[in-house]
């Protein structure tokens, strides 16, 4: 559009100019016959009619000629020149006589502003000025009065000047404005046209051919309508343009066409605008590119939807608190607790939340203070709810299973395991999330599953303790038989008996041993490491290959530790049992190392044995199970020595390789509780 607004101005321009050619012409045809008329001189008719046809043809070659329509406005000014050269020809003619010097002398000062530059009208005065006064004084006509007309167009030279400074001021600030306009209009991020009465398209900038993908060229005089489709969603286009075209301010989403044949979403705000009467003469439109954004609404649309469908059908309590007045993180901790409880409101619940309190739907606990919501979650303990506020702030606005045992509505005990995360902005925090699981079935399931491993471990241990009775009078029935019978035969069948018994005796022994490891740290005291392992070794001298045995033992005699006897024996005992059992019987060796640490003690137990086969290493740990065809355990020492370590919240792993030995590395913490 400021193309089509500069080639008007210049058509203007050109009009313009055409017509003060010929107007002159005329002027000069006409003045020509009334000078002839009056005075007789056909000199001078001859000469105006020269003129005039100069001037014609200026008029009729602009027109035609590229040459003169591109340097017409300096053949109109050279032209005009001309003509006033004459004029004042014309006065010298009649001796400069003021009838035909003031009217030259309007005539000059009249045409100087037409000139677009100022130097250019100054010169055009000056030199047809001083032409005069020369020729005045060349024939010696000059008359006083004469100095008046000749310091009024000196004067008239600086008049113009200054309308023409005035004129410049005003077209540079046209220009200015024009260049601020031109600068908005083709880099603003948004598409714009103008429509003329038939809605058609009489200018688009850049934008909007971006936006629609065609050019420029392809748009103008295009119909604004055959960019739209016949079934675009919401308001009609042409309900649109009806709307604009009778005045309206209007604003309208649609889809429209691209060059590539696919489809845009743009926003539409059109307006009117109106000639100098006031008559709609065509509209301008604003168009921007919201493709982006409606695909943006629509993955958040699909997101919140997913959002709702996952809160709503969690197996999970849900809730979201809104703060009336944000919180100062900067604040004390106490006065943070305080502000929280008392702006803070239950903003948004599911139905499961609802449901865990016992209550019918949501509409019971939205709205709630979260102070009422904290009361009945601490069972209207204030200072329980203070502490638990106070924890929460503390741990960076974050509470992560923690376990609350509460009431619901109908004063049924409920336990719950609560995760809350706040969220903090700006140094203010505005909302919390929960989320509460009802664990109270779990809870009873535990309890449950914690008598009955008590009544486990009680019938173990009778159990075992009652079978040992039998045991040794079956001993003592076979060494009352051997003494009242001496047959070779029946020895060896007492002998099978014993070695049964005692099988049995051992693993009664490693059950009574595994009852009491069950039973988890209860009874603390502080061990001496090396002294427990020489009680250990000691207790094991009567195993086969004992003495045969080079045992390598690092234990600073210093090293001590805080924890329940019975567990760390049975710890250590296993696994120097174990090694004596599967160490190599050719030639024996056992590496016993202990060292301390910060967090408790490493005991490391190596054996030079066959090594534990690839396949059977992820079962050593199980119950019963025996890694060795031809072992005589019971198949309980490692899995008890591991129930021992997880009562004392120890680790236990192994490395071993085929026919090279085990090592076994055990940490103890030194840092434990009694029960």
């Amino acid at each position: 559009m400021l193309s089509n607004f500069r080639e008007r101005l210049y058509n203007r321009e050109l009009r313009n100019l055409r017509a003060l050619n010929i107007f002159t012409s005329c002027a000069v045809t006409v003045m020509g016959f009334v000078f002839e008329f009056f005075y007789h001189d056909g000199y001078i008719l001859i000469t105006g009619l020269c003129i005039s046809i100069l001037l014609t043809s200026n008029y009729f070659l602009s027109y035609y000629s590229g040459f003169y329509r591109k340097h017409f406005v300096n053949i109109s000014y050279a032209s005009i020149t001309l003509l006033h050269i004459w004029l004042v020809y014309l006065a010298y003619q009649r001796q400069f006589e003021i009838s035909f010097l003031l009217p030259v002398s309007i005539s000059i000062f009249t045409f100087s502003l037409v000139f677009d530059k100022f130097y250019k009208s100054l010169l055009f005065t000056f030199t047809l000025t001083t032409l005069m006064l020369g020729l005045m004084l060349v024939s010696e006509k000059w008359y006083p009065e004469y100095t008046i007309t000749l310091i009024a167009l000196y004067s008239g030279a600086f008049v113009s000047d200054q309308i023409r400074k005035r004129k410049d001021q005003y077209a540079g600030e046209i220009r200015k404005q024009e260049r601020r306009y031109v600068s908005l209009v083709e880099n603003m991020n948004d598409g714009l046209i103008y429509l003329d009465k038939d809605q058609r398209m009489v200018f688009v900038n850049e934008k909007f051919c971006r936006i629609t993908g065609y050019s420029g060229d392809e748009l103008l005089g295009k119909p604004v309508m055959s960019l739209s489709l016949e079934n675009s969603p919401g308001k009609r286009p042409d309900e649109f343009f009806e709307e604009l075209k009778a005045g309206m301010v209007v604003r309208f989403e649609t889809l429209i066409k691209r060059s590539s044949g696919d489809h845009v979403w743009v926003r539409m705000a059109g307006a009117p605008y109106l000639d100098d009467e006031g008559r709609i003469i065509g509209s301008m439109i604003v168009y921007t590119d919201i493709t982006a954004l409606k695909y943006t609404q629509e993955m958040l649309k699909k997101r919140e939807e997913g959002y709702r469908s996952f809160i709503d059908q969690s197996a999970v309590g849900i809730w979201r608190a809104e703060y009336r007045k944000p919180v100062p993180t900067s604040l004390p901790v106490h006065e943070q607790v305080e502000l929280l409880l008392d702006t803070g409101i239950i903003s948004e619940c599911n139905e499961f939340m609802a449901e865990m309190y016992g209550y019918s739907g949501v509409a019971d606990l939205v709205g709630r203070k979260i102070r009422d919501f904290y009361h009945i979650e601490n069972n209207f303990d204030d200072e329980k709810t203070r502490q638990y506020i106070t924890a929460f702030i503390q741990n960076n606005y974050r509470i992560s299973n923690a376990e609350s045992k509460e009431l619901d509505k109908h004063g049924n005990i409920r336990y719950m395991l609560n995760n809350n995360i706040g969220i903090v902005e700006n140094g203010f925090l505005v909302r919390t999330w929960g989320v509460q699981t009802d664990i109270t079935e779990r809870k009873r399931t535990e309890k449950e599953l914690q008598e009955s491993n008590q009544e486990l471990d009680t019938f173990f241990y009778k159990a075992s303790h009652d079978l040992k009775g039998p045991l040794a009078s079956v001993m003592g029935i076979v060494n009352l038989a051997r003494l009242e019978n001496n047959d070779p035969l029946n020895e060896k069948y007492f002998s099978m008996i014993e070695a049964s018994v005692q099988r049995l005796d051992r693993t009664l022994l490693d059950l009574i041993e595994l009852a009491r490891t069950r039973k988890g740290a209860s009874k603390l005291s502080v061990i001496n490491v090396n002294g427990l392992v020489d009680e250990i070794l000691n207790s094991l001298k009567h195993l086969p290959h004992y003495d045969r045995v080079n045992f390598e033992i690092k234990i600073d005699r210093g090293i001590e530790i805080m924890a329940d006897k019975v567990l760390v024996l049975s710890v250590f005992q296993n696994l120097i049992h174990n090694a004596i059992n599967y160490c190599n019987h050719d030639s024996p060796w056992i590496r016993i190392s202990v060292k301390e640490t910060d967090t408790g003690l490493i005991l490391e137990v190596s054996d030079n044995g066959k090594g534990i086969p690839e396949l059977v290493k992820n079962r050593m740990f199980e119950m019963f199970y025996r890694g060795h065809p031809d072992s005589s355990g019971s198949g309980l020492g490692l899995f008890i020595v591991k129930n021992a370590l997880e009562k004392m919240k120890g680790t236990i792993r192994f490395e071993s390789e085929p026919g090279k030995g085990t090592t076994f590395y055990v940490t103890i913490p030194g840092a434990l509780v009694e029960a």
